[in-house]
């Protein structure tokens, strides 16, 4: 039986944009572009694929607004800005996927390249690199930067942009009070911890204007001192009047990993946002207990574990989260948001949560068909899921 009448299915807004539905890919690394440094007819049929399965907007991948130069360069600045790093003919990836009917919207998400820096210096137990605390003129061209970035994305076609500021990435490790220990402006209270992201958005506004920017951040870090469920509520909040447009709610840092099960409730396997073992209904949608704690007045985006159609209306029907994103469900069955609303198989995804796909983006990351298509192990048994 088709879901026409589910909200699910029905038009959703964020800023200025009009979504067919409330299904959102949300950002799925996309490692070929980043190796190449072009846009590919690969990567276009396969964003050309998800548009034409249903889903109502598509978050691309991270591509990153910055990154360190060799300290031996010859250049004599140590930043690699957006404008040396853009991804040639990234004009083609927005006009393919705004052919889709109905209407495909698609955001870029925009996140920090490689940086030997931080806004504090926190060890991590999964890197050796001796990293040093960013000064204050440093995190200016870094503001700079994603300004440029957001600038140019608008130029070139997109419908909006996303801060990646979740899962310990560096706008990430600003708004974490466990891996910002600064103690100027920019770190201690909430406002002091988001105000990189006032910065980038404030002065994107003065060029870009009404043009849709959101934000992807943790609702936890999963870490003792980090953001946690009694603290989320009044970041998102901070969040929310730095001007975004809407707010993914996610979770996890890796240095989470080195906890144990117990400690976390949940299996400790890359990536710590990609929970295994989902099977049953209580353990899917695993941020949404965080989600329910907010009071905002912009839309909230819920990732994380959604897998059953039916539950996700019911959840969407109580009003705390406005949109469902998806990503490795996306990437076995591209065409889910279409089989769902036409009521063909299964209420749930064949997607069974065993991360083959996270692993296998890092040993092929020049091979997105090895990735995003024959990865995906499409089973049930009891020691995977």
């Amino acid at each position: 039986m088709r879901r026409d009448n589910y909200i699910i299915f029905s038009e959703g807004k964020i800023g200025r944009i009009m979504l067919p539905n409330r299904l959102v890919r949300s950002a799925t690394w996309d490692p070929s572009i980043l190796t190449r440094r072009v846009m590919t007819d690969e990567v276009l049929n396969l964003y050309r694929g998800l548009a034409l399965g249903g889903i109502g907007l598509i978050i691309t991948g991270g591509f990153p607004v910055f990154s360190e130069r060799s300290r031996n360069s010859d250049s004599g600045n140590w930043l690699s800005t957006y404008a040396d790093l853009r991804i040639k003919g990234i004009e083609r990836l927005v006009q393919e996927v705004q052919r889709a009917k109905p209407k495909c919207r698609i955001i870029a998400q925009l996140e920090n390249g490689n940086l030997n820096a931080r806004p504090s210096v926190v060890d991590s137990p999964f890197s050796r690199r001796k990293v040093r605390r960013l000064t204050m003129k440093e995190i200016g061209n870094i503001v700079d930067c994603f300004v440029e970035a957001i600038i140019d994305m608008d130029k070139a076609g997109f419908d909006g942009v996303q801060l990646h500021a979740a899962h310990g990435g560096l706008l990430s490790r600003f708004l974490s009070p466990y891996t910002n220990r600064r103690d100027d402006s920019y770190g201690g209270s909430p406002p002091n911890r988001a105000r990189i992201i006032r910065e980038i958005v404030s002065k994107a506004r003065q060029t870009v204007n009404d043009f849709p920017i959101l934000i992807k951040m943790n609702c936890t870090d999963y870490l003792v001192g980090g953001i946690d469920i009694d603290t989320f509520s009044e970041l998102a909040q901070e969040i929310e009047q730095t001007g975004v447009d809407a707010i993914e709610v996610s979770g996890g840092m890796w240095d989470c990993l080195v906890r144990s099960e117990q400690e976390l409730s949940f299996r400790p396997v890359p990536a710590p946002e990609s929970h295994t073992r989902i099977r049953n209904p209580e353990k899917q949608s695993y941020f949404l207990k965080y989600v329910e704690k907010l009071d905002l007045g912009i839309p909230v985006i819920l990732v994380g574990g959604n897998r059953n159609i039916e539950r996700l209306e019911e959840i969407v029907s109580q009003g705390k989260v406005n949109f469902i994103a998806l990503s490795r469900p996306l990437i076995s069955e591209p065409d889910l948001p279409n089989r769902w609303l036409e009521g063909r198989g299964s209420r749930t995804t064949e997607c069974i949560s065993c991360n083959s796909c996270i692993f296998a983006m890092h040993v092929h990351p020049v091979s997105l068909n090895l990735v995003w298509s024959r990865v995906c192990i499409k089973q049930t048994s009891p020691s995977i899921v």
